[in-house]
C-alpha cells in the first residue's frame, strides 16, 4: 500500500512538472508567478518543470524510500513555508488550498514512514 501511495504521490510531482516544461503559461496561472522574457520562461520551465520531473521520475524508477522521503519532505516544507507567509499578511483561499494540496503530496510521498 506505502508503495502505491508514494507512487502516486512521485506521479503527481512528475505531472505537474511535465506540464511546467511544456506549458508555462499554466503553471504561470496555477502559481500566480510570471516568468518575464526568456529567463523567465526558462526558470518556470527549469524550476517547476526540470527539477520536479526529474527528481519524480528519479522516485518513480528507482523505488527507493530515501528518493520519496526527500521528495515528501520537500513538498512538506513547501506546505509549511507557505503556511508561515499567512503571519506576514498573505493569506488568501488559494493559498490556503495550496498549504493542502502540498501537504497531501507530501504525506503521500512519506507514507511508509509515518503509515
Amino acid at each position: 500500500m506505502e508503495t502505491i501511495s508514494q507512487s502516486a504521490g512521485a506521479l503527481i510531482s512528475l505531472i505537474l512538472g511535465f506540464i511546467a516544461i511544456f506549458w508555462p503559461e499554466k503553471t504561470e496561472t496555477f502559481t500566480s508567478v510570471q516568468g518575464i522574457g526568456k529567463e523567465g520562461n526558462s526558470e518556470i520551465r527549469a524550476t517547476y518543470g526540470g527539477f520536479f520531473f526529474g527528481i519524480a521520475l528519479f522516485a518513480l524508477l528507482s523505488q527507493n524510500t530515501t528518493v520519496f522521503l526527500v521528495l515528501g519532505i520537500g513538498w512538506l516544507s513547501a506546505a509549511l513555508v507557505r503556511l508561515a507567509s499567512f503571519c506576514f499578511g498573505f493569506y488568501t483561499n488559494k493559498n490556503l488550498m495550496g498549504v493542502v494540496f502540498e501537504g497531501l503530496i507530501g504525506l503521500l510521498c512519506l507514507s511508509s514512514f509515518i503509515f
